[in-house]
C-alpha cells in the first residue's frame, strides 16, 4: 500500500512537470507573448491545471505575467535552461553589434549579463582567441553581489528592488558569509560605482579572475551590464580603470539610448 502511495506520488510529479515544460515550450520566436487561453489550446491541458502551472511559474520567476496586456511571457530564469528563445530576446539584438566593436577594440571577450534574483546570468558573449579561456558559458550565473556585473547593477536599483536582493541574500549562508561584517564595505562599493559610472571586481569571486563591468539601462529599469574578464597578469586594475572604464562606459551608454534609455542633463 505505501509503494503504491510512491509511485503514484512520483507519476504525478512527472505529470506536473512533463506539462509544466510543455507551457513553457509553447512560448517560441514567433509567440513571445501568450495568454492564458493560448497557453491551454497549445499545451492541451485542462484549464485548472494550466491555472496552477501558470501561478507556480510565475512564483518561480520563469514566467512574467503583463496585467496590462494580459499575456505572459519568459521570464529571465528560463535562460539557466538554455532555451532557444535566447536567440530572440530584444536587448541581447540591440547589445550584441556594440559589444562586437567593442570587443575588436580592446581585443578582449565581452559578456552581456542579466539580472535574475540575487544572480547574474549569461545571455551572450564575444569571444576573441586567447590562450586563456574563462569558461563562460551562456546561461551560466554568477553571484551579484561580489562580482563586477553584479555590483554595476546594484549600484543603480531603486532602494525597494535593492532590500529585497539584499534579503535573499542573507538566506544564502554562503553569500551570508562572504558579506558578513563587510556589509558596509559593499554599500561603499556601490555608492564608488554610482561616482565611476562602472565595477571592478579584482580576484574577489574568483582567484585568477579580474573584471570591469558597467550597467545597461532601459525604460523598464535597470537588469543588465557588460563586461569584460581578464587575467590579472595581462592586465592590471590601473589599465581596467584607464584603459577599459572609458570604452565600457561608451558602449554602455550606447546601448542603453538603443534601448530607449534617455539621459537626464
Amino acid at each position: 500500500m505505501e509503494l503504491k502511495k510512491i509511485n503514484t506520488s512520483r507519476s504525478r510529479f512527472a505529470n506536473s512537470l512533463s506539462r509544466g515544460l510543455r507551457i513553457l515550450e509553447s512560448f517560441t520566436q514567433n509567440s513571445p507573448h501568450l495568454s492564458f487561453s493560448e497557453i491551454q489550446k497549445k499545451t492541451h491541458t485542462p484549464k485548472s491545471t494550466v491555472f496552477r502551472l501558470l501561478r507556480i511559474l510565475t512564483e518561480l520567476n520563469y514566467l512574467k505575467y503583463d496585467a496590462e496586456n494580459k499575456r505572459y511571457y519568459l521570464g529571465p530564469r528560463v535562460l539557466s535552461l538554455g532555451f532557444s528563445v535566447l536567440q530572440s530576446m530584444e536587448t541581447r539584438e540591440i547589445a550584441k553589434p556594440f559589444m562586437q566593436r567593442l570587443s575588436r577594440e580592446c581585443n578582449k571577450n565581452v559578456n552581456l549579463l542579466m539580472l535574475d534574483r540575487q544572480q547574474m546570468v549569461f545571455i551572450e558573449k564575444i569571444r576573441v582567441p586567447s590562450i586563456r579561456d574563462f569558461n563562460i558559458s551562456i546561461g551560466s550565473s554568477i553571484p551579484v553581489h561580489n562580482t563586477a556585473p553584479g555590483r554595476a547593477v546594484l549600484g543603480y536599483l531603486g532602494k525597494e528592488k535593492f532590500e529585497e536582493i539584499i534579503q535573499a541574500i542573507k538566506k544564502d549562508p554562503g553569500a551570508a558569509r562572504q558579506i558578513g561584517k563587510n556589509a558596509n564595505r559593499l554599500i561603499q562599493l556601490l555608492n564608488q560605482v554610482r561616482k565611476d559610472g562602472f565595477a571592478i571586481n579584482d580576484e574577489e569571486s574568483s582567484k585568477g579572475i579580474r573584471a570591469i563591468a558597467v550597467p545597461i539601462f532601459s525604460p523598464d529599469g535597470i537588469a543588465f551590464a557588460i563586461d569584460i574578464v581578464v587575467a590579472p597578469e595581462e592586465v592590471s586594475v590601473y589599465e581596467l580603470r584607464t584603459k577599459y572604464a572609458p570604452k565600457l562606459i561608451s558602449t554602455g551608454r550606447e546601448i542603453s539610448e538603443a534601448m530607449g534609455w534617455q539621459w537626464v542633463s
